[in-house]
């Protein structure tokens, strides 16, 4: 905690005590409570683009006194999780609204995201063969193995929607010319976004110029057994709808699961597991109200 006494010496501010809270050192003083987070040395720039879009949506910097370190005023906030998520949603959408720009697609870059990809849907495919082989030779199978087992089936479905949808995009992107691309925060969690006063992001050290789809397949691997992801991502679609190239790598992303690894703990790997299903359950619920919603837009078209 020693290299952030410096930031309170220059302000006077006396330190209370230490704290952390999802994955923020939070410092309470006298006349409130603080985080330090770690520069990397981009923040200037990118909180002076920001403004240039006039997108005002970040914490301001409390100290200018140390170039590694710097001091946010902590705000929390008291709103239903989902509301918190809508306007977190609402937000998002500003800022890509904002922040798009087109360029010229680099066939290089999305070759790498699309090998990429591919490498680990190849990966994962063994490694749960590798598994399912396993586990199949024996006599007694664990809780985890026995519900990882019978869902297996989910898991290489999951993996083949994953790497249609990647092929699917990259023959797409071979043929085109532009690309849209939007500021990305690249870090999207209920817990990254205050909805207090003014709503804010933060924690934009990953921040960079990408693909939108990066941030709202993010804020979904980050929170989908916690929100019901439907209607948040009808909002979203409402303000800034994807194109059909980037709809495609969403999914692509998003039924791209984990590798599962078990522990020595049967209860453990139990709850590991579950959170896989949920995951993909809650996938599969989540574009199917999708494919509902295109239909009925497509009738509404026809009629």
């Amino acid at each position: 905690m020693q290299k952030n006494n410096k930031l309170f010496t220059y302000i006077s501010k006396k330190i209370n005590k230490y704290d952390y809270y999802h994955g923020d050192e939070i410092i309470s003083t006298d006349d409130g409570d603080y985080f330090v987070k770690k520069m990397n040395g981009n923040e200037k720039y990118l909180y002076d683009y920001l403004l240039s879009r006039n997108f005002k949506n970040f914490l301001d910097i409390t100290n200018n006194y140390d170039d590694q370190y710097k001091l946010y005023q902590y705000r929390t906030d008291n709103v239903s999780i989902e509301d918190k998520a809508i306007d977190l949603v609402n937000l998002l959408s500003l800022l890509h609204i904002k922040t798009t720009t087109y360029r010229e697609i680099d066939l290089d870059n999305v070759k790498k995201i699309y090998e990429t990809v591919n490498e680990e849907l190849d990966y994962l495919d063994t490694y749960y063969h590798n598994m399912q082989d396993f586990i199949e030779t024996r006599i007694y199978m664990s809780p985890a193995e026995y519900l990882l087992i019978r869902n297996i089936s989910s898991i290489y479905y999951m993996l083949s929607i994953s790497k249609t949808n990647i092929n699917k995009w990259y023959e797409i992107k071979s043929y085109k010319k532009k690309e849209r691309v939007v500021l990305a925060h690249n870090n999207l969690s209920l817990n990254n976004f205050i909805d207090s006063g003014i709503p804010v992001f933060k924690n934009w050290e990953n921040a960079k110029k990408d693909f939108a789809v990066y941030d709202f397949y993010k804020f979904y691997r980050n929170n989908y057994n916690d929100l019901e992801f439907s209607s948040l991502f009808e909002i979203y679609q409402s303000k800034y709808k994807f194109t059909d190239d980037e709809l495609i790598l969403f999914k692509a992303f998003v039924f791209k699961i984990w590798k599962v690894e078990f522990t020595k703990s049967n209860y453990d790997n139990c709850v590991i597991v579950s959170n896989l299903i949920t995951y993909m359950n809650k996938t599969f619920e989540f574009f199917l109200e999708e494919d509902k919603e295109d239909e009925k837009t497509n009738d509404d078209k026809l009629n």
